[in-house]
């Protein structure tokens, strides 16, 4: 994994500036979430990151290494999308182990791998179904497996709970937080919900209108606001929230 760099970016589209001088940084091993509303441009961040974005001015930096120039197929990022994204025309396991038959690994070692990560997120016996057959919990599981696989520089997941039920989301939280900790994977984690940063991210950047308004841990945000944007965005109800602890 890798250490993220995002200098000071800025990404202009037409008269509309999505990012205004956006620096932030990802340590190797930390989860780090973004936070805010619809347009305040998280996407942008991610997609930044990726490399399907270049910055108007500005560098991303992985390790150090100026990569803003460089494609997304040169940056070995892996992808969890809200949407799964999922191949309905192969199996599960071969839906993992696609981003390794893309970069000429054996057959065998494609398996071996897709079933090591398969039983690393319970769902182990499910590498011949159809991905069409499985519950949105369970496909979001293969697209984590997917972009695992690869042994990404950086993990990035874009809405990764939209559409699941609160119960299936409150479980899927705590078990892929634990397992990204274990893993020790660098991410960048973007999101809507308040409570789902504050629990899955080792330290949260609150976005609005293109700037960062605040970045810290998640008691911090939640404790200590650094401004009424940010208090009154990340106004959760519950007192206990149960803060990442992994």
């Amino acid at each position: 994994m890798a250490d993220v760099t995002l200098d000071a970016v800025r990404k202009d589209y037409h008269d509309t500036t999505a990012l205004n001088g956006v620096s932030l940084t990802v340590s190797d091993g930390e989860i780090l979430g973004v936070l805010g509303p619809s347009g305040c441009g998280k996407t942008t961040t991610l997609r930044t990151v990726a490399g399907f974005e270049t910055p108007t001015d500005g560098a991303v930096r992985f390790d150090g290494e100026d990569v803003t120039n460089v494609p997304p197929e040169n940056r070995n990022v892996g992808l969890v999308f809200q949407e799964y994204a999922l191949f309905d025309n192969m199996t599960v396991a071969e839906n993992v182990a696609f981003g390794l038959k893309m970069r000429g690994v054996g057959k065998r070692e494609r398996r071996n791998r897709a079933e090591e990560l398969l039983e690393m997120l319970d769902i182990g016996e499910m590498g011949d179904r159809d991905p069409t057959t499985l519950s949105g919990g369970q496909q979001q599981r293969v697209g984590l497996a997917r972009a695992l696989a690869i042994e990404p520089n950086v993990l990035l997941l874009d809405e990764p709970m939209t559409g699941l039920d609160a119960q299936l989301k409150a479980r899927l939280r705590t078990e892929i937080g634990a397992l990204l900790a274990e893993l020790d994977v660098t991410g960048l984690y973007v999101t809507h919900d308040q409570e789902e940063a504050m629990v899955m991210c080792d330290r949260v950047a609150v976005l609005n209108e293109g700037r960062v308004e605040q970045v810290g841990t998640p008691r911090e945000i939640y404790e200590s606001p650094a401004n009424e944007f940010v208090s009154e965005f990340v106004a959760l109800d519950a007192p206990d929230l149960p803060f990442v602890s992994w």
